[in-house]
Formats: C-alpha cells, structure tokens, sequence
C-alpha cells in the first residue's frame, strides 16, 4: 500500500483588516474567458511587521487548475479563501518554505477572483512583483512600489508543536537492555527511517525554535506484550513478567526518542498521551499495568537522569512528573497537563483533584504577574468534534463546558495544543483557541505548527510534509510488541509546505486560512 501526503503566517489586527476590505484594483477591468490578469489593490497598510499590500489574480471562467504565484520582494502571508484547502493526506493549496511561491487550486464554477496578501518587512521604497502562471498562460504584474516604511516589530520567541512524534516504537533494539538478536524478530529501525527521521528533525533544527512542543504519544508503547512470542523484552506469562518487559522497553525506546533531539541542541517538551499507558482501549490487563507505564514516562521523561523532577513548578499527585509549567520567555507561560487518570479499576479522562488545583493556581499567577501569553498543551482535544484519521477520537469530556475549557476562559489561555486525532483542526471559543494536529510517523502523516510569538499576538503556520510509505515485498515489517508493526518502507521529501496560517490576538482568533479556516456547523 503507498500513499502520498499533501502539503501547507499572517500578520495581525492590521493584516485583518487589509484582507477584509475590498480594496478596488489599480489598472484592470473584469477577465473575459480565458483571460488571466493580476494587479496589485490601491494603497497599502502599515503592520507591526512592515508592509502589508493586496492585490487580485482575475481567471475568467474555466476549467478547475493549480494557480501557481510567484513574489519578488515579498512574502505571502495566507492561502487565499477561494483556494481549495489541503488536507494531511493530499495537497491543494500550499505556500513553500520562504513563503514566496503560493499554489492554489481552484474549481470551476467558484469565484474565478483570487486575493493575495503580501508582506514586507524592509525599508520603504521596496519594489513589488508578481507572477502568475494558470492553465498554459502567464501574466506579470506592474512593479507596485512600498509606500509604508518598516514596522519595529520583534519576534519574543518560537515554539514548535508536533503532537504525536513519532507515536511508534523506533529504535535500535541492540540499543537497549533486550535480547534481541538477528532471527529472533525484524529490528525497530532501518536505514529509511533513519533518514526519514533526519529529514524531519533537520528541517525543525533549521527553523531554530526556542523549544519544541510534542503533546503525547510519544511512543506505540503497547508494552508489556509479545503478539509474535519472541522473547526480545524477556517472558510476558505473568504479570509480574509483563511489568519487568515494560520496563526494559522504556529503557529501550524513551532514551532513543530523547536522543534525536538532545543531538540537534531541541530543547523538547512532552504530554503524556493514552500511548504512553499502553494505548487504549484498557481492558483489565493494561489497567493493571498502568502505574507501571506512568513510573516508566517519569523515569525517562519526566525526570533527569539523576532523578530529579525535569520542571521545578508540578503539581503534587500521581502526575508530578507528567504536569508542569514554566515560562520559555517572561511574557509566555507554557503548561502541560496530563489528562489521564487510570488506575486497576477504572479509566477516566480528567484532571485529578491535585492537578486540577495546581492548574488554577499557575494559571491564576500568570493573570496576576501580567504574563502575556499562555499556551497550554494536552493529549485530547476539548473543543469537540473535530477531524480525526485512524484515531480512536479520545476526546476531554464536557468540551467548551468542562471545567477545564472555563479555567482557561477564565484565566485568559490564549492557545490549547492537542493530537490525539491525526489530522488538523482549529476550533476557537470564548476567546481560545485550540489547534489539534500531528501524528503516525509510519503512515506519513507527520505535520508541525509554528508558533511565533510577538508582543501584540501569535503567528501560527501549519507546515505538512509529503511523504511515502509502503510494506516490503515480501510483507515483512519492523518489529513492534504488539501488531504487525511499522511497514518497512518510508520516504519523507524535505522542504515542507505551509498549508495553514492563523493570528491569535489578546482578544482572541483574529484570522486563519487554508486547513487552518475552523469547521463550519457540527
């Protein structure tokens, strides 16, 4: 089986309002059929950033097509309305890299009038051109010169969001305190995935973010089982033998997953997700190996190696080492929660006494000392339904009327990060946003979110990586403890895609494109 993925900034208040005035268009009538015309909008508006100028590509009628738009001394800032959205499985619409290409798709019988939004952030006098290229024709617009000089605007800092990575098992399995030999099973790496691996965490070192944010599943970790009976983690027959295999393949899988991103200088910080307690469903043989799955995530990601808490500022509790808090910057306050509370009897979805506590008064501190900006990040989504894509859709229960979803209303969380669901939504209510995204390494539908912060709001871009997966010929695939594990052939392109943008002000969501656009209706 192959399957290719598809591919994916935005300024603020300023940028808002350029985009939803309809400026009229300098030189240029209605496009007759089969005409293509681009023109730049009259005037120009002042942003933080610099320079925020419009303009309109005219089609005419026709046939659907790939628009193809390319700036010279700018940058695009959003995927049109009219573009056709991408998905994390099939690319439509998408802006490169430096954000100077913008492909959009559009059908036929849709507005044949295609808006874009450009920005420069250079002295004034910058010249402006762009190309567009639709169906075999091409046309140049005129040189627009920038009026607007520079904005003063500095980026505070960047986080970088991927929920889900790699939410496999890979690993090296001579690397670990196993048995495993050749013959006994296939190993839990190869060299495609080394490189896959590497093709991903170089373009997240490139992006040089001040931290990165991975909220859960980690790991397949379906641990403390043995589905082809090889012996590699040791026997499985009893309980007591199921808890010593769980243990050695944490020791096994956790510190290699912290290595890749010790080896590129990321600092990381981790959610526990359902993964992390052995996937769910729990039936009563994974419950009753759940404290054992929590002890394992604290032994090797919530504590350092001599055994001290990672983050000085936790909560009390059996998540002391999976909840915590601190400020990366000291206008941003960062928060994980650990939604999972599961024990021999029982699974719920919730946040313990202890935690819930602890929440309200980080959250209540961060109100108080006038902290800017607060993110915070968990396994499930609470704003609830959005896409998912081979996910169970494990969801917070009670969404925008939980006390979890008024704690943040009420202490003012600017932006709720999730995974969970493998596929990309943005929801936003009572003045929060949520973005769920992310996940399944194997099945190539890895994606990250830039989150650049300023003084007066957050930039978000969602960015998508195409890649290919495939089984080997002779069926065989990578070793897991349970299942048939990871299919053996793995591609990743470099150089992915913005397939989304969005700007959160103080005052909430102010403007998002592409897949980014929240759902309409249920």
């Amino acid at each position: 089986m192959a399957r290719v993925n598809g591919v994916r900034r935005s300024v603020a208040a300023a940028l808002v309002a350029a985009v939803a005035v309809a400026l009229p268009l300098v030189g240029g009538a209605d496009a007759a059929p089969g005409d293509l015309e681009v023109r730049w909008d009259a005037g120009g508006t002042s942003s933080p950033a610099g320079s925020v100028e419009t303009g309109h590509v005219r089609l005419g009628s026709g046939p659907s097509g790939r628009l193809g738009l390319v700036v010279t001394g700018g940058r695009f800032l959003r995927v049109p309305t009219p573009c056709v959205a991408s998905s994390v499985i099939a690319e439509r619409s998408s802006l490169d890299q430096p954000q100077t290409t913008l492909r959009c798709e559009v059908r036929a019988g849709t507005d044949r009038v295609v808006p874009f939004v450009v920005e420069v952030g250079s002295t004034r006098g910058v010249q402006l051109r762009v190309t567009a290229r639709f169906a075999g024709r091409e046309d140049v617009s005129p040189w627009h010169v920038v009026g607007v000089g520079p904005g003063t605007a500095e980026r505070r800092l960047r986080l970088l969001s991927s929920p889900d990575f790699t939410n496999a098992d890979i690993a090296d399995l001579r690397r670990g305190p196993s048995s495993w030999r050749p013959g006994r099973s296939e190993n839990s790496v190869n060299p495609a995935y080394r490189k896959a691996l590497d093709v991903v965490l170089d373009d997240w070192q490139a992006a040089d973010p001040d931290g990165v944010l991975v909220a859960g599943d980690l790991v397949d970790g379906r641990w403390g089982a043995d589905a082809a009976g090889t012996g590699n983690f040791g026997p499985v027959r009893t309980l007591r033998e199921r808890k010593r295999a769980l243990k050695r393949a944490a020791a096994t899988y956790y510190p290699q997953w912290l290595e890749r991103f010790t080896q590129r200088g990321l600092p990381v910080h981790t959610a526990a997700g359902d993964h992390e307690y052995g996937d769910n469903p729990w039936p009563a043989e994974r419950r009753a190996l759940a404290k054992s799955f929590e002890k394992a995530y604290g032994r090797w990601i919530g504590r350092t190696r001599s055994g001290h808490l990672r983050y000085a500022d936790h909560p009390s509790g059996p998540h002391a080492a999976s909840a915590y808090a601190f400020r990366p910057h000291p206008d941003v306050q960062v928060v994980t929660i650990n939604p999972f509370d599961i024990t021999k009897a029982r699974v719920r979805i919730g946040l313990d006494p202890a935690q819930r506590r602890w929440l309200q008064g980080v959250l209540a501190q961060a109100q108080a000392d006038g902290v800017r900006w607060t993110i915070v990040q968990g396994h499930t989504p609470v704003l609830w339904p959005v896409r998912t894509r081979g996910s169970s859709a494990l969801h917070y229960p009670g969404g925008a009327g939980s006390d979890l979803w008024r704690l943040f209303e009420r202490y003012g969380v600017d932006l709720y990060l999730s995974g969970e669901v493998h596929d990309i939504t943005l929801k936003e209510h009572g003045g929060v946003t949520q973005v769920s995204h992310g996940g399944l390494f194997q099945f190539g539908l890895t994606n990250y979110l830039l989150v650049d912060v300023y003084d007066d709001r957050l930039e978000l871009a969602l960015r998508d990586f195409r890649a290919q997966f495939s089984d080997a010929a002779d069926g065989s695939r990578l070793w897991e403890t349970r299942g048939p594990g990871m299919p053996k052939k793995l591609k990743v392109a470099p150089d992915p895609h913005t397939i989304g943008t969005a700007v959160v002000t103080p005052g909430g969501l102010a403007d998002s494109s592409g897949v980014l656009l929240p759902p309409t209706g249920r």
